[in-house]
């Protein structure tokens, strides 16, 4: 009776072992990229801020490959929400690519970040 518990014991906890690292190696392969800063706009003529977010099209989630997020021109007086308008691009490793639009087509931006990217407030970015 002994050993038919302890089977049932290790056969419980293997169990929840293989369940424990599959949810993990789920969670690890979902890459987010969040832009977020501000800049100056030569087309606008104005400074604008924006925060956006993304996941990569290998991720295994139903946001793989969008992005979405909000940009601002504070002296125009403009938010709007912005969605992703083609496919988030990682043309070298760590450097990432977006284009995005306002439903209303009265914002749209390209952003791209200087690789390699860093945690915080610290990296470069331009746009377009």
């Amino acid at each position: 009776m002994k050993r038919a518990l302890l089977v049932v014991a290790v056969l419980t906890l293997a169990a929840a072992s293989v369940v424990g690292l599959a949810s993990r190696a789920s969670a690890a392969s979902s890459e987010q990229i969040v832009f977020s800063g501000t800049g100056f706009s030569p087309s606008a003529g104005a400074p604008f801020g924006f925060w956006i977010w993304c996941q990569s099209a290998e991720s295994s989630t139903p946001y793989a490959g969008e992005c979405a997020g909000a940009m601002y021109f504070y002296s125009l007086h403009i938010t709007k929400h912005v969605d992703d308008v083609a496919p988030l691009a990682e043309p070298v490793d760590g450097k990432y690519v977006m284009t995005v639009a306002s439903d209303d087509g009265s914002v749209s931006c390209t952003l791209s970040n200087d690789p390699p990217p860093t945690s915080g407030p610290t990296n470069g970015r331009s746009s377009s």
